[in-house]
């Protein structure tokens, strides 16, 4: 990192007294953004704007670091972003430094916030962050080029502003516990009976990715159907065996109450883009087919949306079968792909069947990182050589998107009775 100590004067203003204060050389390119954002926001003048140097990690991770460095940046950029939003602002300043502006929070909690950020950091990474120092600095501009860096004693970082709430219970689940900052599922129910059986049908939107940049982008329509009588969940399983009819009102009920809470959304909160699941049976009835594309397309017109259809229980499914499907709701839709068991010859079946990517469910074991890389790394080996795209669904953390971002994945949903008890019960439930 280019920085050289100099000769401390009088503190910027707004900033305690420190000694060691540093000269921070900014990349060319970024340069006079960062410089700009800072002036503009005035994060520097009021004690808002961090940098947190990562040189103790790349000496940790060791040969590692070449490796995980584009990780890590999105690992802090997407910890950032569930605390804070706009004007509030992050960017790695060059291979080991990141900066963050915070003009809307006090200057106490936003240091004592990247101070949490650190440590689920070096936790994530590397385990416990033992007798680590918090290397956390101030920031001001110093010219057009450069950043002034005073380091931070967070036990005297100004006065107490306003009392902190208690810092939340470390997990071994990195930053799962922010997941509580998504938004809260909205959950819509309603019974159905159908040639004898009755089932309760309740419908979520769940949080999809896009596991590049660790970015939510939109929903999926998920449905959770239980037995009328005890509330048993029907399992994957068990949704397969339906009676096709039966499965087609399940599917019908499912994007008509999904379509329900993403009305209820603000364009924000929507993102871009809907996900719209029902059975390769389903889909393949001509009534059920037109109904689908039909109101999904009305509904994507009036939200602003577009839909990726997702032809479920394809396993078995001959692949000219598969193709003609595709062709018929193709135009329906932006793209579409196909979900399978999670199983290398099951989604190699796929190919040639005219489908963008490929989607199967997560199985919800407890796996090490390095074993849940390894089982995701071999499914997605043979999807990008099959279809393309690879998608995950029912994940429990960010920490499990993370490894599936290094094993190949390209799309990753979040489970929602994972975000349901991140730290309290759903935000409400709707009957029909």
């Amino acid at each position: 990192m280019s920085s050289v100590s100099e000769e401390t004067g009088d503190p910027p203003h707004g900033l305690p007294e420190h000694t060691g204060t540093e000269r921070l050389q900014l990349p060319q390119a970024d340069g006079v953004i960062i410089v700009e954002r800072l002036r503009e926001t005035h994060a520097g003048e009021m004690g808002r704007a961090f940098v947190l140097k990562l040189d103790m990690l790349v000496v940790r991770l060791g040969q590692k670091w070449d490796a995980k460095r584009s990780l890590v940046f999105d690992y802090l950029k997407t910890g950032f972003e569930q605390r804070f939003q706009e004007p509030d602002w992050c960017v790695p300043v060059n291979d080991d430094t990141w900066l963050a502006l915070l003009p809307t929070t006090s200057s106490r909690k936003a240091a004592l916030a990247m101070e949490r950020l650190w440590q689920e950091l070096v936790g994530f990474f590397v385990g416990n962050p033992g007798p680590l120092a918090v290397p956390l600095y101030a920031v001001q501009a110093a010219d057009t080029d450069s950043l002034l860096l005073s380091p931070v004693n967070l036990k005297t970082w100004f006065d107490r502003e306003e009392e902190e709430a208690p810092p939340e219970a470390a997990s071994g689940h990195g930053v799962t516990p922010r997941m509580s900052s998504l938004q809260r599922p909205l959950v819509v129910a309603n019974s159905l009976s159908f040639a004898g059986r009755n089932l309760q049908v309740a419908s979520v939107n769940e949080p999809l990715f896009e596991l590049k940049k660790m970015m939510l982008i939109g929903h999926r329509l998920e449905p959770m159907v239980m037995e009328a009588e005890d509330h048993t969940l029907l399992d994957r399983k068990a949704l397969t065996s339906l009676d096709w009819g039966l499965r087609e009102q399940v599917d019908m009920m499912n994007i008509e109450q999904g379509l329900r809470i993403l009305r209820t959304r603000t364009p924000e909160q929507r993102k871009m883009m809907m996900v719209v699941p029902a059975a390769f049976s389903t889909f393949a009835s001509q009534r059920a087919r037109q109904k689908i594309t039909q109101d999904v397309a009305k509904a994507a017109g009036e939200l602003g949306l577009k839909v990726l259809f997702e032809i479920r229980e394809l396993d078995g499914v001959p692949p000219h079968r598969v193709l003609e499907i595709v062709s018929l709701v193709k135009p329906f839709c932006m793209t579409v792909v196909g979900h399978v068991s999670a199983d290398r010859k099951a989604i190699a079946a796929l190919n040639k069947c005219g489908l963008s990517g490929v989607c199967v469910e997560y199985d919800g074991n407890r796996r090490e990182d390095e074993a849940l890389n390894d089982y995701l790394g071999g499914l997605g080996t043979v999807a990008r050589a099959s279809v393309g795209a690879f998608m995950v669904q029912g994940f429990d953390s960010y920490r499990q998107m993370a490894v599936a971002r290094l094993a190949g994945a390209t799309h990753a949903s979040l489970r929602a009775g994972a975000l349901m008890n991140a730290r309290t019960e759903p935000e409400q439930q709707v009957a029909g």
